[in-house]
C-alpha cells in the first residue's frame, strides 16, 4: 500500500517570502507566500476565483482576495494537512499535504 508523503519540517522566511516544505522522502520544496494566499483552497477564495474566470468584467483585486504574504501561523491538521492563519485575519484555508506538494518547487 503505498502512503502519502508527510512533512517533516516548514519554514516560513518573510525575507525571501517564502515557506520551506520538507518532506519525510527526502524532497525539499519552496512556496512562495503570496502564491499561498492567492491559490487558498477555501470556499470564499475559491468562490472568488471562479467569479474572475467567469466573469470577464469582473477583475479581483488583491484587496478582494485578501493578498498578504504575512503568516502569523501554522497549524498542523491531522496528519493530512496545514491550516495558515495570515496577519489579515483569513484563516479558513485547509492546504492538503497533496496540494501543498502540487504548489511547491523542489530546491536542492
Amino acid at each position: 500500500m503505498n502512503r502519502e508523503p508527510s512533512l517533516s519540517d516548514i519554514e516560513v522566511s518573510r525575507d525571501r517570502g517564502t515557506m520551506g516544505l520538507s518532506w519525510d522522502d527526502g524532497l525539499s520544496q519552496e512556496v512562495r507566500l503570496d502564491d499561498l494566499r492567492r491559490l487558498c483552497p477555501c470556499a470564499v477564495c475559491e468562490g472568488n476565483r471562479a467569479a474572475q474566470t467567469t466573469d470577464e468584467l469582473h477583475m479581483i483585486t488583491a484587496d478582494e482576495l485578501g493578498a498578504s504574504d504575512g503568516v502569523r501561523d501554522v497549524i498542523p491538521v491531522g496528519r493530512y494537512a496545514i491550516q495558515i492563519r495570515w496577519e489579515d485575519g483569513h484563516d479558513t484555508g485547509i492546504f492538503t499535504y497533496t496540494y501543498l506538494r502540487s504548489l511547491g518547487t523542489a530546491v536542492s
